[in-house]
């Protein structure tokens, strides 16, 4: 068991740099074309260690993330529109699995320690990874279901930001959903990224008062 938890930690910590790098690097360079197979690689990654975080037999379960990434790189180099879009949304659906899982297991946990802490926060930015792949599926199958002030929503840089301007509920409106479906996404991410702060915080202070009144 303690083995196990050493290895949670190690994964969440390398995931954890994963999703950073993936918001803010490439945030930061995503109209730089040159770096597409630098974010194809980080993702790929993110899908893998997304995986080991919450199977302690993770040998069975690795063909899930290892199929994703096969189709991500396949439709990438052959520029394979379709089969992109299609592979968007099993990530999405892959990245809600693994945050259920992870809330799952941090609600299981008995003591709160930093590692419990790290899964929630890897939770929280793998959700808005999420959001950001689906609002990106969304608009390239359909570029009138979200508008900019500025006019150009070709790069991840402006969903990635989107996602999690809409999970803080910050409401910029610089970018706007228009379709019924954009419109419905964003209101489910923006009522589940609120309603996960305040369940999240309320059981981690819970199981830290729970642990500190037992011992």
């Amino acid at each position: 068991m303690k083995i196990w938890k050493n290895q949670r930690s190690k994964i969440n910590l390398v995931l954890f740099i994963l999703n950073i790098t993936y918001i803010f690097f490439i945030g930061i360079f995503a109209d730089d074309k040159n770096i597409q197979a630098f974010y194809y690689s980080v993702i790929s990654f993110i899908y893998l260690f997304a995986t080991l975080a919450i199977k302690r037999n993770y040998g069975k379960h690795i063909y899930l993330p290892v199929s994703i990434i096969i189709l991500l790189w396949v439709s990438f180099l052959l520029k394979l529109s379709l089969l992109m879009k299609i592979t968007s949304l099993i990530s999405t659906v892959f990245f809600i699995v693994v945050v259920f899982m992870l809330v799952v297991q941090v609600a299981k946990s008995k003591k709160i320690s930093l590692l419990e802490f790290m899964e929630s926060v890897n939770v929280y930015l793998l959700f808005g990874i999420a959001a950001s792949i689906l609002f990106k599926t969304v608009y390239n199958a359909d570029p009138s279901a979200f508008v900019s002030s500025s006019g150009d929503l070709s790069n991840r840089a402006d969903f990635i930001y989107f996602s999690f301007v809409t999970l803080t509920t910050l409401g910029y409106g610089d970018i706007l959903p228009v379709s019924n479906l954009a419109k419905s996404l964003t209101i489910f991410f923006a009522v589940t990224g609120q309603l996960y702060l305040t369940m999240i915080i309320a059981l981690l202070v819970g199981k830290y008062l729970s642990s500190k009144n037992n011992n």
